[in-house]
C-alpha cells in the first residue's frame, strides 16, 4: 500500500467521525442522587419510616451501620462514574478501603454468634428478614439504573469490574435506603438481611452487567 492510499483510508476513516460531547461528572452524580432519592421516597411512602426515626433519631449502632454502608454506596458509585471518563492510569479502586469498613458488620456479627449460637439463630430468623432483603434489593434500582445508563454510553475497559461496582453501588444505596424503614437494630440482623442485599447486588451486576456494556 503506497503513501497515497494510506492517505486517502486515513481520509475516509476521519470523514465518518463525530464529534462526542465529553461527559460531565456533575450530571452523573444529579442522576445517581435523583435514583438514590427516588428509591427512598418510594419505599417510605409504601411501607413507612421507622418510629425511631420519626421520633427523632436512630439508635447508635443503626446510624453507625447507615453511614458505613452510605459510604460504601457513595465509594462505589464514584469509582464507577470515573469509569466513564476518559483517561489512562485512573484510580478506580477508592471503593475498596469503604468496603474494608463496611465489613466490620459481618464480622462483628460473626464473633456474636459465635459467642451464642442460640441468640443469633434467633436473630436472624426474626424482624422483617427476607422482606428487608427483597426491599434492599429493590430500592437500590434506581442507583443501578443511573449508572448503568452512565457507563453503557461510555464502554469502560474493564466491564467486569464495572458489572461488580454497579451492583455494590446499587445494593448499598437500597441497604440504607431500607435502614430507614427497618427498625431492627441487632447487629446480627443488620448484618445479615442488610447486607445480603449488597452482596446479591453486587454478585447480579458482576453476572448480568457485563455483556451490555461493551460496544
Amino acid at each position: 500500500m503506497n503513501e497515497g492510499s494510506i492517505d486517502n483510508l486515513i481520509d475516509g476513516l476521519a470523514d465518518e467521525l463525530k464529534p462526542v460531547p465529553p461527559k460531565k461528572m456533575a450530571r452523573g452524580l444529579l442522576w445517581t442522587a435523583l435514583g438514590w432519592l427516588a428509591g427512598a421516597i418510594l419505599l417510605l411512602w409504601l411501607y413507612g419510616m421507622r418510629h425511631d426515626l420519626a421520633a427523632g433519631g436512630m439508635p447508635a449502632l443503626s446510624m453507625l451501620s447507615f453511614w458505613l454502608i452510605a459510604a460504601t454506596g457513595a465509594a462505589a458509585a464514584w469509582s464507577a462514574l470515573r469509569m466513564g471518563l476518559p483517561g489512562v492510569g485512573r484510580d478506580y479502586n477508592g471503593w475498596r478501603w469503604a468496603v474494608l469498613a463496611a465489613l466490620s458488620l459481618p464480622l462483628a456479627a460473626l464473633l456474636l454468634a459465635v459467642g451464642d449460637g442460640h441468640a443469633a439463630m434467633d436473630a436472624a430468623r426474626n424482624g422483617l428478614d427476607a422482606h428487608c432483603l427483597s426491599l434492599g434489593i429493590a430500592s437500590g434500582l434506581g442507583v443501578g439504573a443511573a449508572l448503568f445508563l452512565w457507563l453503557k454510553s461510555a464502554a469502560p475497559t474493564s466491564p467486569a469490574r464495572a458489572g461488580w461496582v454497579i451492583g455494590l453501588a446499587s445494593g448499598a444505596a437500597g441497604a440504607t435506603i431500607i435502614g430507614l424503614h427497618c427498625a431492627d437494630d441487632d447487629l446480627i440482623h443488620i448484618a445479615l438481611w442488610h447486607g445480603l442485599a449488597v452482596v446479591i447486588s453486587a454478585v447480579a451486576g458482576r453476572l448480568i452487567l457485563p455483556r451490555f456494556l461493551r460496544w
